[in-house]
């Protein structure tokens, strides 16, 4: 990427506690702000848990950790269409949106929609320092 003498995004996205998730993303050119962008910002103040890692904390420690949230997102109408068909209960419908950190109004041809943003757990988007522990962007 650096041989393409343009900005580019690696990054380490570390899911938590779904770890299976994690991974290594590269982007450059039209993909650049969409992988910038990808996630929210978590507002709460955590350190990077480093003691889950304890085996890999020397290489750890060589990136920038930044809190994000892991998103499930769910529209209204893809609930009403469960709740009909029989794969959700209002209770477990309720539920969702009870738990939701956030309520988005969306509207199209067909009229307006909710979505609603719960909160899956966290992911550390780890960026590479350099030797003086300046970050690569």
């Amino acid at each position: 990427m650096m041989d393409e003498n343009e900005a580019f995004y690696l990054k380490i996205w570390l899911y938590d506690p779904n770890f299976i998730n994690s991974q290594i993303v590269v982007a450059y050119r039209d993909c650049f702000d969409c992988y910038n962008k990808a996630f929210k910002i978590r507002e709460e103040n955590k350190e990077f848990p480093f003691n889950k890692f304890h085996s890999l904390r020397d290489k750890l420690e060589e990136f920038q950790w930044d809190l994000h949230i892991e998103t499930d997102y769910y529209d209204e109408n893809e609930l009403n269409e469960w709740l009909e068909e029989g794969g959700l209960t209002e209770k477990e419908m309720s539920k969702i949106k009870g738990k939701a950190y956030e309520t988005i109004k969306f509207e199209n041809e067909f009229g307006g929609f909710l979505q609603y943003s719960l909160d899956k757990g966290d992911i550390w988007i780890g960026t590479l320092k350099k030797k003086d522990n300046t970050v690569i962007v």
